[in-house]
């Protein structure tokens, strides 16, 4: 785990009071300039999801959507526009401000190290929404973020390639969603996500991919999801899929956080919001993960964690 100590700079105060001013002006406005970025959150939680649950992070929620989930639970982070941004000031304690957002990056880069000083964790999470719907704009948050030492988690549907090429210099972390039209209620391309997967993976940088799944899962669409995995995986280790060099080795399966691991599946099953009325069953999801095994030998199951704890 990444730790930190100590806080903010006198200086990082400053740059922090003077890019809230000139955020809030943006704001109203109505105008995003080339050095803004919209948000609707940051704060302090621990993650509740894949590889890095039960981890301390900082989460810095961006705003805009390029897809709409039948299970979305962050409705207020779907639209690209101004808005409110509450930031977090003391990490955990839910003790809330609120801004104008868009933000300066510069400024939002500072909110988040004064989090980063108060306590120490193990990363950043860049959530949204889907981040990469603003551009150069999370790559210059995300190359802020490494430069100064914080590794970066990317949260993303796995659908805008160009703007992710340009930030993958800068994560550690990529956790990639693979849509299933069945549960999502959405048309993503599948091949427009195995080139998304092929790129994170072939970067080096530590990548999974989450799978949502519900109790109407089409079983053929969830096989193709597996054997999209089971093949990326496969032609990054130079070796055909079910061979020795991506199957289970002897010592057991590699923690997705490891470098050099192959990305791991972990199998979601869907939190009821919104339209989605009901989770699989236990039997359904013993059963997918069953089915998804005998294709691809790192599969976990993990739920949301962080909501049957009562966390954000």
């Amino acid at each position: 785990m990444t730790t930190a100590s100590g806080g903010g700079t006198a200086s990082e105060e400053s740059t922090a009071s003077a890019g809230s001013a000139a955020a809030e002006g943006s704001a109203a406005a109505g105008r995003t300039g080339p050095e803004d970025i919209l948000a609707t959150e940051v704060f302090s939680a621990i993650q509740g999801e894949a590889a890095l649950v039960g981890t301390r992070q900082i989460f810095v929620r961006l705003t805009g959507c390029n897809i709409r989930c039948a299970y979305c639970d962050q409705p207020e982070a779907l639209e690209k526009v101004p808005g409110p941004c509450r930031i977090e000031q003391t990490p955990g304690r839910r003790d809330w401000k609120t801004v104008a957002s868009p933000l300066g990056i510069s400024t939002l880069v500072a909110l988040v190290d004064d989090l980063w000083g108060a306590l120490p964790h193990h990363s950043i999470s860049l959530t949204g929404g889907e981040p990469l719907m603003q551009g150069d704009r999370v790559t210059e948050l995300a190359r802020l973020l490494a430069e100064a030492g914080r590794p970066v988690m990317l949260e993303t549907n796995g659908t805008l390639l160009g703007a992710f090429r340009r930030t993958l210099p800068w994560l550690a972390y990529v956790s990639m969603d693979i849509k299933l039209p069945s549960v999502d209620a959405e048309q993503v391309r599948p091949e427009t996500q195995r080139r998304f997967l092929t790129a994170a993976v072939e970067s080096g940088v530590t990548t999974w991919a989450k799978v949502v799944i519900g109790p109407s899962t089409d079983l053929d669409e969830f096989d193709r999801a597996v054997d999209m995995v089971a093949s990326v995986a496969a032609e990054s280790a130079g070796a055909p899929m079910g061979s020795p060099a991506v199957g289970l080795p002897s010592g057991g399966i590699p923690s997705a956080g490891s470098p050099g691991a192959m990305p791991e599946i972990f199998l979601q099953p869907v939190t009821p919001f919104a339209a989605v009325a009901s989770a699989p069953t236990p039997t359904q999801v013993l059963e997918l993960h069953e089915r998804a095994l005998r294709r691809y030998p790192w599969v976990r199951v993990v739920p949301q964690t962080h909501k049957h704890i009562g966390q954000l």
